[in-house]
């Protein structure tokens, strides 16, 4: 109950007392595949919650917020995606944006190999 009071909190400070949930459609990403440039990947999916770079490797995470947070994260090399996964966030409570690599979040083998390869160099 403390965390939930603490999460709420938290969410009306940064929302100016309003509570916000992300909700991205994570369908149109059926539309999304390999090899697609960050620029097509915009015009479909809008801008993701967050983006983060690792290493020459691009990830954008997109999510909704629901009774558990479901995701949506394209990792891209040289501006184009190599790999899509959806996970499932914990059972937390707030916006989906403050829970990203949360739940069942994994690295596909196939961006994992290219990290590897990045530090053995």
């Amino acid at each position: 109950m403390k965390k939930l009071i603490l999460i709420l909190i938290v969410n009306s400070l940064f929302m100016g007392c309003s509570i916000f949930y992300t909700t991205q459609n994570l369908s149109k990403s059926s539309k999304v595949h390999a090899g697609m440039s960050t620029d097509e990947v915009m015009k479909i999916m809008g801008e993701p919650v967050i983006s983060e770079l690792y290493d020459n490797v691009e990830e954008w995470h997109y999510c909704t917020t629901g009774s558990r947070d479901k995701f949506l994260v394209i990792f891209f090399v040289e501006n184009r995606i190599i790999a899509k996964k959806y996970y499932l966030g914990k059972d937390d409570v707030g916006d989906c944006s403050i829970f990203v690599k949360t739940g069942d979040y994994k690295i596909p083998p196939e961006v994992q190999d290219i990290l590897d390869k990045k530090k053995v160099r």
